[in-house]
């Protein structure tokens, strides 16, 4: 029985568009790192692109993020059953607690696995792309990736899997689990913060710091770039130690979890009844109220209610989608922490002003917008076919225009707002570090503005890309063939703005001139692919 539990949750979780864009998003930041000098994970250093060190700074690194990731997926493991409704019917069978449990676990952590190895392969495919500088790579051995993956992805997927499984254990919620992500990150940070820079304290972060990081930068702290490009940090000593520690800390996180599992159906409090009896008997004493007549609806006010209601749907069923919210808030770790420790500016201390926080949020928050509006474009276009709702739709009298329509404006909506969310933590970021010159209008002339109508274009060309696709997944995979072009095209120098499909024109900031330089043309450029953008969504509304 646990092996038919854990087939069938691997199953599921496969299927789960959190895993296909969680892959694809590791798969473009990782890709983007080693083969493009525009991105950067970790320090780099004057090490090889593919050596063992690098490879291992990036696997820790993305390790940390992807904590997000485990938590989405180990959570939903206890909570959908019961948001569905079938968790009693599940619990009535057969089905034992242990293989019911742990079964779900097992096969949501070999997901997070599966999940991960986009990593390594990124790195593996961006070593062998023509553009790279043949001087910054090595040879690609397979033992440098086993051993960044095995032993040290692996233990820390595992040990944010137990961990978080147990925190959705006792919360039953998946807004419970992520808090407690939050709350996990922060105390990590701020650990790091304490013992980085103390001499005295380095070995105990060897030990206690849960992730092999600092264990790995002890063992390799005072090697020669030619040892990191040609050598493996010794698995024995401290870094098996933290790695057994560790472990067994999951382990007994995923203890806690099944003892703390309520596998039986639990009945109603005292409490509970008494509030539900106060409720039955208030709504008994309310005598029945009549309502005004509804004033005459016109159809010209019918369209727009329509309209609007309709793009409100929409906007919540993305807001409301956990893969959203992990997008949001790796995007927002990302662009934090850039915000916080670049610091220089041409070799100088920068102080946090607007024209430069922009240029860091364009830098590292800017690919979360465009996952967003890849993503979502096929899952709004495809979400009533998938669940069978279609064809009782389309037995309506509504047009289609009015589902159409909605679709490409939720999307644009959601873009905004996404700005806007880094709007709020690039000013937050600003406060605390003594800037309080916010230049709102800055921030919507210089960033959300222009990027809304760029990423608008893209989530318009997804539409339509989906609307000619026989199903999402073709769909997604043609519109990660343009952005693997886009950014090929881009390092060849084949990046005319005008044949390529929505690109821009990088328009110098600054707190003297503003946008003086290239701004005019960046906004006729907008305009031209913002036309052809119209066009297409007219197609996609003659092929709905």
């Amino acid at each position: 029985m646990f092996a038919n539990v854990f087939a069938f949750e691997l199953r599921y979780q496969a299927r789960n568009p959190v895993f296909w864009v969680v892959f694809t998003l590791f798969f473009l930041l990782t890709f983007g790192a080693v083969s493009s000098p525009n991105i950067q994970i970790g320090d780099g250093g004057n090490v090889n692109a593919n050596s063992p060190a690098a490879i291992a700074e990036i696997t820790i690194i993305l390790t940390i993020f992807f904590m997000f990731v485990t938590t989405a997926f180990v959570a939903n493991v206890i909570v959908r059953d019961d948001e569905s409704g079938f968790g009693p019917m599940v619990r009535s069978t057969r089905v034992s607690k242990f293989d019911y449990l742990i079964g779900r676990f097992a096969g949501a952590f070999a997901i997070s696995a599966v999940a991960f190895l986009a990593v390594p392969l990124a790195i593996f495919i961006g070593s062998l792309m023509p553009w790279v500088d043949p001087e910054t790579l090595g040879p690609n051995r397979i033992s440098y990736y086993l051993y960044a993956y095995a032993l040290l992805a692996l233990p820390g997927i595992f040990l944010t899997s137990a961990l978080f499984f147990a925190v959705a254990t006792v919360t039953r919620t998946m807004m419970g689990s992520y808090i407690g992500v939050v709350v996990f990150l922060v105390l990590y940070l701020i650990f790091g913060a304490l013992t980085e820079f103390d001499p005295d304290l380095m070995t105990f972060s060897a030990y206690a710091e849960p992730f092999g990081g600092a264990a790995y930068e002890l063992l390799t702290r005072y090697w020669t770039a030619s040892e990191s490009n040609t050598q493996m940090a010794p698995f024995t000593g401290i870094l098996l130690v933290n790695r057994l520690i560790w472990i067994g800390v999951a382990l007994l996180a995923l203890a806690f979890a099944y003892s703390r599992y309520q596998f039986a159906e639990r009945g109603l409090s005292a409490r509970q009844v008494k509030k539900q009896d106060r409720v039955a008997k208030k709504l008994a004493k309310q005598a029945p109220q009549l309502t005004n007549a509804l004033p005459a609806a016109t159809p010209a006010r019918a369209s727009w209610v329509r309209l609007i209601t309709r793009c409100k749907f929409e906007m919540q069923q993305v807001f409301r989608s956990p893969a959203f919210f992990i997008l949001i808030l790796i995007g927002l770790f990302n662009s934090v922490a850039a915000l916080f420790f670049v610091n220089e500016l041409y070799g100088t201390p920068a102080y946090p002003m607007t024209f430069y926080v922009i240029e860091i949020l364009q830098g590292s928050f800017t690919i979360i917008p465009v996952i967003i509006a890849i993503f979502y474009g096929g899952e709004l276009v495809w979400r009533d076919r998938e669940r069978k709702m279609h064809e009782l739709i389309d037995s309506t009298s509504i047009p289609n225009w009015a589902f159409m329509v909605p679709k490409a404006l939720a999307v644009v909506g959601v873009l905004l707002t996404t700005l806007l969310i880094s709007v709020v933590a690039a000013m937050l970021v600003q406060t605390l570090r003594g800037y309080t010159d916010y230049e709102l209008d800055k921030y919507l002339a210089w960033y959300v503005l222009p990027l809304t109508v760029e990423f608008a274009s893209l989530g318009i060309l997804s539409v339509f890309i989906q609307a000619l696709s026989p199903n999402k997944y073709v769909g997604w995979a043609l519109m990660m063939l343009y952005l693997v072009a886009t950014i090929t095209f881009s390092i060849i120098d084949w990046n005319h703005p005008l044949f390529l499909f929505g690109q821009g024109i990088n328009v110098p900031l600054s707190d003297i001139n503003g946008t003086a330089v290239s701004a005019d043309g960046a906004w006729w450029v907008r305009l031209y692919w913002g036309l052809f953008s119209i066009m297409l969504a007219i197609a996609a509304h003659w092929l709905w």
